[in-house]
């Protein structure tokens, strides 16, 4: 194998094995509490959100609404310890039911991450 053809071949390989970093590098959910689906008693304080990577507090947005569609959440987004991979937000006190939570976050990347679950109060 001449020169040329060897240097084209590793350049490829090189693509090849970079492609999947990219695409993976874009922060994303790994746990909340409440989990998604999980029925709690008593109600929760506050929903807490952690990401794979730093997330923005300023342009971030969380909402706890009511199977009326009425906001549950008093709309103040703060961090846990100050770890800038999570999120929190406090909570009205809840009754009984079924919760959805929303969010729009901005990655300190830029990209912005949408997303839903829900919970239930027993």
């Amino acid at each position: 194998m001449n020169t040329i053809k060897r240097a084209s071949l590793c350049s490829n390989l090189l693509l090849l094995l970079m492609f999947p970093l990219v695409s993976w590098g874009h922060v994303h959910l790994d746990k909340s509490i409440p989990a998604k689906g999980e029925a709690v008693s008593p109600a929760p304080e506050s929903v807490q959100l952690w990401f794979s990577g730093g997330v923005e507090t300023d342009w971030s947005k969380i909402e706890v609404r009511n199977t009326d569609g009425a906001r549950m959440d008093d709309g103040e987004i703060n961090r846990i310890n100050d770890d800038q991979k999570t999120l929190r937000i406090t909570l009205k006190p809840l009754p009984v039911g079924i919760y959805k939570v929303k969010w729009n976050i901005v990655a300190h990347d830029g990209h912005r991450i949408k997303g839903n679950s829900h919970f239930s109060v027993k």
